[in-house]
């Protein structure tokens, strides 16, 4: 009985990852990292938390929401990313989002958040190189998606080259882009906390949920400093868009980012 149920597990385990276990990481592991910077966001208001981050206050032309520093709350030590159906911007939806003022390189990054609860929106951890920085002196412009969640159960993870941007034949502006989707049937984003996280060496780029591997890359371009940003957005391509959406938020519990003791670069 026992050796069935321990099969039943693994089972359980593989068809609910979508992927064999590799590298479970332990960033709490004290001889092997170190905690640099946190943000447990224990904040009295959003005024408060604004020292340490921005916020956009803009439209957008690539989503169905503008995002305004309104639309980020601060409750009882968590940040909310509120989606709101009210028309600003010259857009239907309002939603927010928020980045560091300081860059970070390399090191294991997480974040602890829950999804909004309806579909059609785009819950995402990430970093992104400055659009006002000058052109890398290393490798290239690139971005980070350590998670762009989609309710109910979807995690996608992408690394873009924003340097290399060309114009096809239909008058369509592309870039080179890595991606990888993965969908967790018996899991519901919105209803508990779970933790996305990255590895950002010189070398690689490892993806990680709850602090297990899931994807692993070689590092080709990704060598300049970048804020860590949060997002929610209202898309199509992450579901039915429905005025359900109204008032439903993305909820963030602490982001971390820590140093590799036995990393010599």
């Amino acid at each position: 009985m026992k050796k069935y149920i321990c099969i039943v597990s693994i089972l359980f385990f593989v068809y609910n990852s979508g992927i064999n276990a590799q590298k479970v990481i332990n960033p709490e592991n004290k001889e092997n990292w170190e905690l640099i910077w946190s943000d447990e966001f224990d904040y009295l208001d959003r005024n408060e938390l604004l020292l340490v981050w921005e916020a956009q206050n803009a439209p957008n032309s690539h989503i169905l929401c503008s995002r305004w520093e309104e639309n980020v709350e601060v409750v009882d030590g968590m940040v909310r990313l509120v989606n709101r159906k009210e028309n600003r911007g010259g857009q239907e939806w309002t939603s927010g989002s928020i980045w560091t003022r300081r860059n970070f390189k390399y090191g294991y990054f997480e974040c602890r958040y829950k999804y909004a609860s309806e579909t059609g929106t785009n819950n995402s951890f990430w970093l992104m190189t400055r659009q006002n920085d000058p052109e890398p002196n290393q490798g290239k412009r690139f971005e980070i998606d350590i998670n762009e969640g989609h309710y109910p159960n979807e995690v996608n993870t992408n690394i873009h080259n924003w340097s290399d941007s060309s114009v096809n034949s239909n008058g369509k502006t592309e870039h080179p882009t890595s991606h990888k989707s993965y969908n967790y049937p018996l899991k519901d984003f919105s209803q508990d906390f779970h933790v996305f996280g990255m590895e950002w060496t010189e070398n690689e780029i490892v993806f990680y949920l709850d602090r297990m591997e899931i994807r692993r890359v070689k590092n080709n371009f990704c060598f300049s400093p970048a804020p860590m940003m949060l997002s929610l957005a209202i898309i199509n391509w992450a579901g039915e868009v429905t005025d359900k959406i109204d008032r439903t938020f993305m909820e963030i519990d602490y982001v971390r980012v820590y140093k590799d003791k036995n990393w010599t670069h």
